[in-house]
């Protein structure tokens, strides 16, 4: 078994020390549909909320297709279900169907087909999400 191609390698163990150097410092948590959820954040991308002039939408996605995904959007857009975390921060969780499952569209364009709204999607909701601004860009990911 090669242990540095495996699942839980780390790609980079520069990542291992920017997280040092960079923890999640900022937190705050919130009710989706009745479930808490942690939000926590860097120092990084608390002084990128700052700049801005309006308020940061996240949207964490899990998206079924031919696999399931977790994705982490950002939207610089308001979104009417979203809940604020503060004034600069906004959340919202949708589970998504796509259109079809064709892998070279899956890769390339993620297509959404409709917002699954049955009580089993509802019950999958985040309950942690971590954000960060690195490189001028937002990343940021979530755990159910």
């Amino acid at each position: 078994m090669n242990i540095h191609a495996s699942y839980f390698s780390i790609k980079n163990p520069l990542e291992i020390f920017d997280r040092w150097l960079n923890p999640y410092r900022h937190s705050s948590s919130a009710d989706i549909r009745h479930k808490t959820i942690n939000v926590k954040w860097t120092q990084r991308a608390e002084q990128a909320l700052r700049a801005r002039e309006h308020s940061l939408t996240i949207e964490m996605q899990i998206y079924f297709s031919c696999v399931v995904k977790k994705r982490v959007l950002f939207h610089d857009q308001s979104d009417d279900d979203a809940i604020n975390i503060n004034d600069k921060l906004r959340i919202v969780s949708k589970t998504v169907q796509s259109d079809s499952c064709d892998a070279a569209e899956f890769a390339k364009n993620f297509p959404v087909k409709n917002e699954l709204i049955s009580d089993s999607a509802n019950k999958m909701l985040p309950t942690l999400l971590c954000v960060d601004y690195k490189d001028q860009q937002w990343v940021g990911e979530f755990s159910i």
